[in-house]
């Protein structure tokens, strides 16, 4: 697998992963999927209700205190209860319909490839083969589950963002109005110019960050493989352990797995060297994107353009627009831990065809 998630790469291992488990939803027995999935897109809607609520509350509250009116904060106070409790139970709801959704799905692809593995002597011949596929059990009980339970998660923080960005887009617009930037004697009137900088902001930072998370993909890849021959030389040792204590084959077991952890630790560093860059830089993007909009948007409230509580909700919004825009940024890792576990499936799918007479 290349070291790079291309979009091109991520929806053709999409459109494979869902020829593979993409039945969950289909035929007669799919309606329950259906309902989980509807019910998920449309608490994500409403997860999105909070952000929006608090954006405008936040105005309020400011301007309240700027105004110095003490009657209104107990209004505020009330409203941010309201929020609260929205927010808890939007939350809880959708962390049960979720997890539901995730198992659910994750149960039926384990039913099928376990089908088609225990049946018909597959088992056997597929670990008699002279490239045989490395550690299948492993791949059924954990790489499933990856590529299941992080599928489900991308899709939701994909869609969460999305709508993120359509709800914010529309404040940021009305809240930067007009700017004028003189280049070469020539005015020129930009309008929304605080949207125009939260895009080109977040197209920055995620160019940055794609250009250092390059090496993580092979690095999770390749650890991966590598837990997964420590757990199969393991699983051997137990499967065989009559054999090996009879003939005294302790020590020459011992230092196959030693051998094979040794991976293992090559495999964590290689993984901890390729997220040192990628964190770092996060870290960095994480504290500069909450400093600039309030930056940028200062000289308006200097100027007594804006009120302090137009000040706070332009840089909430102006935040919460490069959060959205940050998808990319902030999903890297978990994208490449589910390319890699997705590849590994359909390997094991593959497989299990080829073992089939033409």
């Amino acid at each position: 697998m290349a070291a790079k998630v291309s979009l091109r790469t991520a929806i053709g291992l999409g459109r494979r992963f869902l020829g593979l488990a993409g039945g969950y939803w289909r035929g007669p027995g799919g309606w329950p999927a259906w309902l989980l999935t509807g019910a998920l897109f449309l608490l994500t809607v409403a997860q999105v209700f909070v952000p929006v609520m608090i954006n405008l509350w936040s105005q309020r509250l400011f301007d309240a205190l700027e105004q110095r009116a003490p009657d209104r904060l107990l209004t505020m106070i009330l409203a941010a209860g309201g929020i609260i409790l929205f927010s808890v139970g939007v939350t809880v709801a959708h962390l049960r319909v979720k997890r539901r959704l995730q198992l659910g799905w994750r149960a039926w692809l384990t039913r099928r490839l376990l089908d088609r593995w225990l049946s018909d002597g597959r088992e056997e011949r597929l670990a008699a083969l002279a490239d045989g596929l490395d550690n299948p059990d492993g791949r059924i009980a954990e790489d499933i589950r990856i590529a299941t339970e992080l599928a489900i998660d991308l899709g939701h923080s994909l869609t969460y963002c999305a709508l993120l960005l359509a709800g914010f887009t529309n404040i940021l617009w009305a809240l930067s109005g007009p700017a004028e930037l003189e280049v070469a004697g020539v005015t020129l009137v930009i309008s929304g110019y605080l949207l125009v900088m939260a895009l080109l902001f977040a197209a920055a930072g995620a160019g940055t960050a794609m250009l250092l998370g390059r090496p993580l993909v092979r690095a999770v890849e390749r650890r991966q493989g590598w837990e997964a021959g420590f757990r199969f030389g393991l699983a051997h040792v137990r499967e065989n352990a009559p054999a090996i204590a009879a003939l005294h084959g302790e020590p020459a077991e011992r230092n196959r797995l030693a051998a094979l952890f040794t991976g293992v630790r090559r495999g964590w560093n290689r993984q901890t060297n390729a997220l040192t860059g990628v964190m770092s830089f996060g870290a960095a993007y994480s504290v500069l994107s909450t400093a600039f909009p309030i930056l940028v948007a200062a000289p308006g409230y200097i100027a007594g353009r804006i009120t302090l509580g137009v000040l706070m909700q332009t840089a909430q919004a102006f935040q919460q627009t490069v959060a959205a825009l940050s998808w990319p940024v902030d999903n890297l890792a978990n994208v490449a831990q589910w390319a890699a576990s997705v590849e590994r499936v359909l390997g094991l799918d593959e497989a299990l065809q080829n073992l089939d007479p033409p």
